[in-house]
């Protein structure tokens, strides 16, 4: 059994390939499915048969599999006059991550809504040669949920990437201003349009498109896999 964009689905005995289980999820363009399996996020491969044990986590239950915006190696700025609804979402995305998910808290700017650091981010174990856990920042655009981050950051003293992805500059339009303070930058792009927040109307109505927790989804698979 899986579960596939909130459903439950029988997996035959023989498996289920990642083209059968894409066609049931009918990804929309822009965006690409991957497996959470724990906390470990990892992409449906379309010649890959799955067999039933695969698709259920360490403690028994069927694995989530649903959709991300895609990623690569618009005009975004940061520190601006955010409005009252940005940092409302914003406030209420960060509290709702951080007391389902971040157990060794979070440091957040309550003020303005510009920043969040999980602390002591708990790493995959690929990255466990090099370090088990760091801090991670995420910087909000002003245009914020419209927009999302451009990359994340992580702490100047992981000296390198089991990927290539970390740089000690910014690019694709990403806040530069924590790089002089401590922080090296993880390239994380989404392509334009492949984001796709909710119209939000009422608190909560956030959680139907792109929010928070699906970034930290792709920050999950990202820093879970080689090099792409």
């Amino acid at each position: 059994m899986a579960i596939i964009n909130g459903r439950r689905i029988q997996v035959p005995s023989a498996g289920i390939t990642g083209q059968q289980i894409i066609q049931q999820m009918k990804p929309s363009p822009g965006r690409r499915p991957v497996i959470r399996q724990g906390l470990a996020f990892r992409p449906v491969q379309p010649d890959y048969t799955y067999t039933p044990n695969e698709l259920f986590d360490s403690q028994g239950k069927p694995v989530k599999i649903t959709t991300i915006p895609d990623r690569t190696k618009g005009t975004v700025t940061y520190g601006g006059d955010r409005s009252f609804l940005s940092r409302q979402i914003i406030t209420e995305q960060v509290y709702d991550i951080a007391e389902k998910l971040f157990k060794r808290g979070i440091s957040f700017d309550e003020e303005h809504a510009d920043w969040m650091i999980a602390n002591q981010y708990v790493l995959p174990p690929i990255w466990h040669s090099i370090a088990r856990t760091t801090d991670l920042l995420i910087v909000f655009p002003t245009e914020y949920p419209e927009l999302p981050p451009v990359g994340f950051y992580l702490k100047e003293e992981i000296p390198l990437s089991v990927n290539g992805h970390l740089y000690q500059s910014a690019y694709h339009e990403a806040c530069s201003d924590p790089l002089t303070q401590g922080w090296k930058w993880y390239c994380v792009y989404i392509n334009h349009g492949s984001w796709q927040p909710a119209p939000v109307q009422r608190p909560g109505d956030w959680r139907r498109g792109d929010n928070l927790w699906t970034y930290f989804t792709l920050i999950s698979e990202v820093l879970s896999g080689g090099d792409e």
